[in-house]
């Protein structure tokens, strides 16, 4: 009812907006006045289709909706969640951004920063603040500009992912988010190079932030091996089976140690 009425349309029909189902009926009746509106009238006219409450015919039960005009006796947050959410197509990079062995972090940050909303030098423009890369001093600080064209962390992410994605690093955000989604690697390594991948992104963002706010900097080789730290750490976490998770320390051991 809510869906056409809105939250103060039942009162036209007379039915307080917290009202039992019980108390629109009387004498085995429905009593909801009708109304001049188009909307008002075909819902009176269906409520009066509807049967009337009888204990006779048992009691009640409840019903959750699963979709339009589909209930079932049992909750589903997903079907709950596919009712209440504006849906959209598919997005490309969707499996870059949110995977089984992501780091929830991670994947926030890189999720910002593929939608560019992260605060950087361009976006606070509108605010009336200017700012450089801190990084390298580039005085247009972009979301492409700080992911991957700035050369501190370009050779940060080519000493991580030249191997591998096959020699194939690319410095321009879109070509690189382009790749990750549609590559032919291995499957182990298109599970690393999307790891390093968001790893790289939140500890370069960390850098960013450190430089700006005056708190420390790293150099490329330190930010490295923090980030190696990083990928060694989750991929031990990983609930896999002993050969794939012997598989994935042994490739990125292969990995880290020409880095």
């Amino acid at each position: 009812m809510g869906e056409i009425l809105s939250f103060v349309g039942t009162c036209y029909l007379g039915i307080a907006r917290n009202a039992r189902v019980c108390e629109a009926v009387t004498q085995a009746q429905w009593s909801v006045r009708g109304h001049r509106s188009r909307h008002f009238h075909e819902l009176h006219a269906r409520i009066q289709r509807e049967l009337v409450p009888d204990d006779q015919q048992g009691q009640d039960v409840i019903l959750w909706k699963h979709s339009y005009d589909n209930f079932k006796p049992w909750f589903s947050s997903a079907r709950t969640w596919d009712q209440i959410r504006q849906k959209k197509a598919t997005v490309f990079w969707n499996k870059s951004v949110w995977f089984t062995q992501g780091v929830p972090r991670f994947s926030l940050i890189v999720w910002l920063a593929v939608r560019n909303i992260l605060s950087t030098g361009d976006r606070m423009r509108a605010w009336g603040i200017h700012q450089g890369c801190p990084m390298c001093g580039e005085r247009d600080e972009t979301r492409d500009h700080v992911f991957f064209a700035c050369p501190y962390s370009f050779t940060v992410w080519d000493k991580l992912a030249n191997r591998l994605s096959g020699n194939r690093t690319d410095p321009d955000w879109m070509t690189l988010l382009q790749f990750l989604s549609t590559n032919n690697l291995q499957e182990m390594d298109k599970i690393l190079l999307k790891m390093v991948f968001q790893a790289t992104i939140y500890h370069l963002w960390q850098e960013r932030n450190r430089r700006r706010h005056q708190t420390g900097q790293h150099t490329v080789d330190q930010t490295v091996r923090a980030i190696d730290k990083a990928m060694r750490n989750k991929i031990s976490s990983l609930r896999y089976r002993a050969d794939q998770f012997t598989g994935l320390m042994q490739i990125w051991f292969e990995v880290s140690a020409n880095t």
